[in-house]
């Protein structure tokens, strides 16, 4: 494989204010940065056959790339089922002790620290642990996959727009996540804060989103995959609302939302809308990356076309905005700049699929929306599943 990134011991960190927040920011930009992408170069093993090991496995196919073998704590369930019976599937205790020494690991698992998480497997006697995404960075041009980024160096007026969205956030929880975000991308550092921990259960509907919720929401759903984030949003309101608009260009994905649909009762089935289209700044077609599952994405070099439309241009009033758009989600916000200010939905937006959740997208969200408060929320490890969350204050505050 290519160079070894060095994963230090987790940091320790308590949930600072803004004037804390940015002494670490300072502290972070100080530091060597992580040293870059790993290339695979000879044989390895992959560590984990959960929903992140599938899409490894997806990933491997278009990099022409296979794993020796594939461990997993489940190994016993993982060899029966269909889509791994071709792998050599192993519990961590019949790996042998040659191949923890020859073998680099790649580590398809996001919901545990990764620091912690290697320094087990280092003590099993695994001498090469890397995340996958790292991996993944290196083959950017077969698999548009960006959660592995690494941060580069910042410029003076890109370090004071990071201070200044540190200082925007509502709460000091979002302070803590967004650094712990930066200290991954930027130094492949795990920052634990006491207070601030990752939830793994409530992306797009956290306690503050969930207790302003009504009975009339259009929930308006871009990058609906496979329906599952629609499908959480009517358990939680009780299949109590007014619309859910849907957006899902990969066909494949959308066949199965519609076979979701045609489950529900009638009169709740009818409140929905699924368009094919992409969201961006503009309206046309471009080029779609299809069949990545929820990687499928807008994509010079995608093999399909798709049209492309502007949430402005869509008759639409949403109430609840969630985009998730593998990077495009600024793109999309940006076409829907009347929509936003015209209807102030409460939005919830990935931030981690490129450096523009440094900044960028949240610092044009905080400038375009007036009375709004902006909270960032981490719900995944490995520097992914940031979401910011803007809720209107109009909308009234969570409750106690």
């Amino acid at each position: 494989m290519g160079e070894q990134v060095s994963y230090s011991s987790v940091r320790a960190a308590h949930v600072p204010d803004t004037a804390a927040a940015i002494a670490q920011l300072a502290e972070i930009l100080s530091a060597p940065p992580g040293s870059g992408p790993r290339a695979i170069d000879g044989p390895f093993a992959l560590y984990g056959a959960g929903k992140l090991g599938c899409m490894a496995m997806d990933f491997f196919r278009h990099a022409r790339l296979a794993p020796t073998i594939v461990v997993d704590v489940n190994a016993d369930q993982v060899r029966d089922i269909a889509s791994w019976q071709a792998c050599n599937v192993l519990l961590p205790s019949e790996v042998p002790a040659h191949m923890k020494r020859a073998l680099p690991l790649v580590v398809s698992v996001a919901t545990v620290c990764f620091t912690e998480l290697a320094e087990s497997l280092q003590s099993q006697g695994w001498r090469d642990v890397v995340p996958l995404y790292d991996v993944m960075e290196a083959y950017r041009r077969c698999y548009p996959i960006g959660n592995g980024w690494f941060m580069g160096d910042l410029n003076g007026a890109e370090r004071k727009m990071v201070e200044q969205v540190l200082a925007g956030w509502s709460d000091d929880m979002s302070r803590a996540h967004h650094l712990q975000f930066i200290a991954w991308h930027r130094l492949r550092q795990d920052w634990v804060c006491d207070g601030a921990p990752i939830d793994l259960e409530h992306r797009y509907f956290i306690p503050e989103v969930v207790s302003l919720l009504g009975d009339q929401e259009v929930f308006v759903d871009v990058g609906a995959h496979r329906g599952e984030t629609a499908k959480v949003f009517r358990e939680t309101v009780k299949n109590r609302f007014k619309e859910i608009v849907m957006f899902e260009p990969d066909a494949r994905n959308a066949d199965v939302i519609k076979a979701g649909l045609a489950s529900l009762p009638e009169g709740v089935r009818r409140r929905h809308r699924l368009l094919a289209q992409a969201l961006c700044r503009r309206a046309g077609k471009g080029p779609f990356f299809s069949q990545l599952g929820y990687g499928s994405q807008l994509c010079e070099f995608g093999r399909d076309v798709v049209e492309v439309t502007t949430l402005d241009g869509i008759d639409v009033a949403p109430s609840y905005l969630k985009l998730h758009l593998e990077g495009h989600e600024l793109d999309a916000l940006q076409g829907a700049e009347k929509t936003l200010r015209r209807h102030r939905p409460i939005i919830a937006v990935t931030t981690y699929h490129s450096e523009a959740g440094l900044w960028k997208l949240p610092a044009w969200l905080m400038d375009t929306l007036t009375d709004y408060r902006f909270y960032l929320r981490l719900h995944s490890w490995c520097g992914t599943g940031a979401v910011m969350y803007c809720l209107p204050n109009e909308r009234g505050y969570a409750s106690a």
